[in-house]
Formats: structure tokens, C-alpha cells, sequence
């Protein structure tokens, strides 16, 4: 036996004392158990006995309470407007979320677009070109008539560039856009190919309406326009957009622009759209105005919650556009109700 080690002796005496202690806790704790056990038992029945009628009728009559269904819809849902008055040869109303005509007139009829074109203009544009692409300003689309022009020679970004047509409607730079895209797209007529191009957007977003013959809306002629289809197409054409590509509609809630070329120079214009300021949660908007055309308009608003609403208006004034517009919208606001 190692020194350091303690040694233990073992009697039989000892045995039962440590037994008989082991024994007697575990006896008492059992007890204690039992007694705590029973007290919390007690405070229970006691707190349920303290309970008033009055409440005990509460938890009776809420066990007894029908399950509810929750709507989890917050959004107002606008009902079909019956009868409003506007000076337009078409309009349509379209709720995007609910996918529902709100409102129609003449919807499939087939009527000038003048500058609503640059939507489609904008967006081809976007889809085939890279947003910082340079494009430079040639001498034809320095040409184009009305709308203000670019210097020839100037270079812009594309999706400044294309900022900037929609919302001035300068047909110099939405000619600028359809050379630079055109271009690569063939080796033929950088322009004729860029509207081939849109013609073929359209057909794919089954937009059946629509027929472009420049990439403007001007008219060719006195009795041809630059681009044809119907406001229920062009309404289309706007939720498209709206979905894929909202960048597009972005700057056009703006009442100016500023578009600048590679030299720093700038180009200064107002938004052709004279309410946009009094239109409430807009999305975006586009004008068109030519002799044939008459006063088009197109604006997107958000009636709440994420809820937008498109409203297109064709071949009314180029003053009546607007109070047209204005007219829908307000209608659109008067019938809006809460989802049952």
C-alpha cells in the first residue's frame, strides 16, 4: 500500500448507516414533491374558483366564437365605371392586378398613336442595347421636325437618351435611338430596320394593333401616320413595360429633364404632360400630338397598396386629352370599394 493513498475500513455497521441514510432523503424529498405538487394544483383550482362570472362568461362565449376568414387583401378593388363623358374617339381603363376593364370606349379601335410610339421606341431600345452604350446624334435625326432637336454629331448615353425622348417626345432623339439600334441589327437601313424590329416586338407581346412606320409618330403624310393601333393595345403595351422594364416609366413622372452628351453640355426640357403634377401616385405617362393623331395620352397611376391602373386616351384635342384623362381618373377614385 502506497503511503500517500488513504485506506478505508469497511465494516458491516458501516454499510447500514450509509443504507439508511441514502434512504431516509430520498423518502422526504418524495413527500416534499407531492406536497409542492399539490399546492400548485390548489393555486390553480383557487385562481379558476377567484374567476368573476363575468369572465368566465368571456372564456365560454370566445370557445364558442365561428372561425372567420381574414382577408389578407388591404388593397382597394375600383368597380367598373358606367358612364363617363370625354372627348376622345377611344379610351380604355385597365386594372392591372384584377386584369378587368374599368372602363371602355371604342377599345379596339385603330387610330394614330403620334408620340405614344416612343414607348415602344424606348423599349426596343432597351432590350437590344446596354444602358451606358454610346449612340451619336446623326445628321437626319438632327433633322427631324418638331419636338426640339439635338446637335449633330452629339453623343449620349442610351438610356439618358431614351429618358429624354419620352419625356420632352424630341423626335431627334427617338431617331437617334432607332439609327444607333438599327445599325446593329443589319447592314440595310439602320432606321427602317429598328422599326421591322418594333413590328416584330409587337407581334410577339400579341399587340395585334400595332403597326409602326417610324420610330416617332410623326405623320409621312397628310392622310398616312407614323404609327396606328388601338388604346386597349397600347394599355397593353404600357403594363408590359410596367412589369419587365419600370425603369422606362421612371423618369416620366418628372416635369423636367436634362440630358447631357459626352462633352458635358446639356439639353434642358419640360415634361409634355401639362397635369402631371395634379395626377395623384403616378407611375408613369407618355403624349402624343399630331395633326392626324389628335391629343393622345396614356398615364399609369397607383390607386394604393401596389395597385396600378392604366388609362390611354385617343383622338381627342390636344387641349381635351388631358381633361379626358382627368376625368377617368377621378371616376376611377369615386369608384373604388374594399374587397368583401
Amino acid at each position: 500500500m502506497n503511503d500517500n493513498e488513504p485506506y478505508i475500513i469497511e465494516t458491516n455497521e458501516v454499510k447500514n448507516e450509509v443504507k439508511t441514510k441514502n434512504n431516509f432523503p430520498v423518502l422526504i424529498q418524495v413527500i416534499v414533491i407531492l406536497l409542492l405538487l399539490g399546492g400548485v394544483l390548489s393555486g390553480i383550482a383557487f385562481t379558476n374558483e377567484s374567476l368573476s362570472l363575468k369572465d368566465k362568461d368571456k372564456i365560454v362565449l370566445n370557445a364558442n366564437l365561428p372561425v372567420t376568414e381574414i382577408s389578407t387583401s388591404t388593397s382597394p378593388v375600383p368597380q367598373k365605371i358606367e358612364s363617363v363623358s370625354i372627348i376622345a374617339k377611344s379610351a380604355f381603363v385597365w386594372d392591372v392586378n384584377e386584369q378587368r376593364v374599368l372602363f371602355q370606349k371604342n377599345q379596339d379601335e385603330v387610330l394614330p398613336l403620334a408620340s405614344i410610339t416612343k414607348l415602344m421606341t424606348a423599349l426596343v431600345a432597351y432590350e437590344l442595347l446596354p444602358d451606358d452604350a454610346k449612340v451619336k446624334v446623326t445628321k437626319e435625326a438632327a433633322s427631324q421636325q418638331s419636338g426640339g432637336s439635338l446637335r449633330e454629331g452629339e453623343v449620349f448615353a442610351v438610356k439618358e437618351l431614351a429618358d429624354f425622348a419620352l419625356v420632352s417626345s424630341y423626335n431627334s432623339a427617338a431617331f437617334t435611338l432607332a439609327d444607333a439600334v438599327g445599325s446593329e441589327l443589319g447592314d440595310r437601313d439602320p432606321v427602317a430596320q429598328f422599326v421591322a424590329s418594333m413590328n416584330i416586338r409587337a407581334e410577339e407581346l400579341n399587340l395585334n394593333t400595332l403597326k409602326f412606320l417610324n420610330p416617332t409618330g410623326l405623320d409621312i403624310s397628310t392622310d398616312e401616320a407614323g404609327a396606328y393601333g388601338s388604346a386597349k393595345d397600347v394599355s397593353f403595351l404600357v403594363e408590359y413595360i410596367l412589369k419587365n422594364h419600370p425603369a422606362i416609366l421612371e423618369p416620366t413622372k418628372s416635369p423636367h429633364t436634362r440630358l447631357y452628351n459626352t462633352d458635358g453640355e446639356f439639353h434642358d426640357a419640360r415634361n409634355t404632360n401639362n397635369i402631371l403634377t395634379s395626377i395623384p401616385n403616378l407611375i408613369g405617362s407618355k403624349t402624343g400630338y399630331t395633326d392626324l393623331a389628335g391629343g393622345n395620352l396614356t398615364v399609369t397611376i397607383d390607386i394604393g397598396f401596389d395597385h396600378p391602373v392604366v388609362i390611354t386616351v385617343l383622338g381627342s384635342t390636344i387641349d381635351g386629352r388631358f381633361a379626358d384623362v382627368s376625368k377617368l381618373i377621378e371616376a376611377v377614385q369615386e369608384s373604388m370599394i374594399n374587397k368583401e
